[in-house]
């Protein structure tokens, strides 16, 4: 009886191995979870930023947050002070603000661009901002927090996001169910309490997962965001390490970043933490991080964390500018490198066809 030679026997266990630990291939992530990378989209022309299916169809990315739903607030003397969100005194609502990309056809034009996102495992969340032309013409004042008007002006809030955005029923996007909701640009986040927003919506009797995430500057806490993040509600944290903060990246040195890095890592310990990046040193923000120093003195690091999320890219339109995400994606995943479905290398030694495969590094 003839036996099988040591070294094919090798090879066997070796492909045994190998592909034990193999899963599909996804955009940056390599199957592993931790490491994914989000871009804001919807601010800019289409003819910089493109269309949300083109953003989809590149590869670059893992969730995309739409930018933006419009809010703002009144603030009225009755028995007690409080501010009410969602409708205005003449019972408006708030409005989708997606830059020229749609105009009076959101629905027709957009709605099969996010079923096309979806379709393809991309995550599809829906960012609120504040209607800062409203806030400058209203006194901004504190409500109690024992008024009964707070969480009913949640509830309005969080109903109205749910049948409009996150159900699937007709709305302003078409009959599209986003994946999630976003809090960003709250310029007055105390007073408006988000915290009972995020809790309406967690409350939600639905049988799917709605993800829950916010955009804070850098500095831990948030002063705006600080009392909803700390419900432990949220799924994702995109920390803006940008702009003018204290902890932004500067004259090469990431001491200050990965101090407060370390901080939003161990406060929020329940919540993926995302590395938020301005993808062009042209667009005269502060914080930019050139791809070679994002690689070899940030993310080494960052990626360390438990609850590393990923990176968040700012933004779309900056990212087709300097080709940022491209340069730095297959460093973004957490603790593997990704032999990616078809790989010519991959194919040429091993012959075992289309894979991927996660090695520690």
């Amino acid at each position: 009886m003839a036996f099988p030679k040591p070294e094919l026997i090798a090879f066997l266990l070796f492909a045994v191995v190998a592909l034990s630990f193999t899963a599909p291939s996804g955009a940056a992530d390599c199957g592993t979870g931790a490491g994914e990378i989000s871009v804001y989209w919807g601010q800019k022309s289409e003819s910089v930023e493109g269309t949300l299916e083109s953003l989809c169809s590149s590869g670059n990315y893992n969730i995309v947050i739409l930018q933006s739903l419009l809010t703002s607030y009144v603030c009225t003397y009755e028995l007690e002070l409080y501010c009410n969100i969602l409708v205005y005194d003449d019972g408006r609502v708030p409005a989708i603000n997606l830059a020229d990309h749609c105009g009076t056809s959101c629905p027709a034009k957009l709605q099969p661009q996010i079923e096309y996102c979806q379709q393809n495992n991309i995550k599809v969340l829906l960012s609120i901002g504040q209607d800062v032309t409203a806030l400058k013409t209203k006194s901004h004042r504190h409500y109690s927090s024992s008024s009964s008007s707070n969480s009913t002006a949640a509830e309005k809030l969080a109903s109205y996001l749910l049948e409009n955005y996150l159900s699937g029923n007709p709305g302003p996007l078409g009959s599209v169910a986003l994946d999630g909701i976003n809090l960003a640009d709250v310029a007055d986040g105390e007073n408006l309490k988000w915290d009972e927003v995020v809790k309406a919506i967690n409350a939600s009797t639905t049988a799917r997962k709605i993800y829950l995430g916010a955009g804070p500057e850098c500095v831990y806490p948030d002063y705006n965001l600080g009392k909803a993040i700390s419900t432990g509600l949220f799924d994702y944290i995109w920390v803006e390490f940008f702009y003018q903060n204290p902890c932004i990246y500067a004259n090469g040195d990431a001491s200050n970043l990965l101090k407060e890095w370390n901080k939003w890592s161990a406060g929020v310990p329940g919540s993926k933490i995302f590395l938020g990046l301005v993808a062009d040193g042209d667009a005269g923000i502060a914080g930019y991080i050139p791809p070679e120093d994002l690689i070899s003195k940030v993310l080494p690091t960052v990626r360390q964390s438990s609850n590393y999320g990923g990176v968040a890219i700012w933004d779309r339109a900056l990212d087709i500018a300097n080709n940022y995400t491209a340069q730095i994606k297959i460093d973004v995943p957490k603790g593997c490198i990704c032999v990616c479905n078809g790989d010519d290398a991959w194919n040429r030694l091993y012959g075992l066809g289309s894979a991927s495969l996660r090695m520690s590094v």
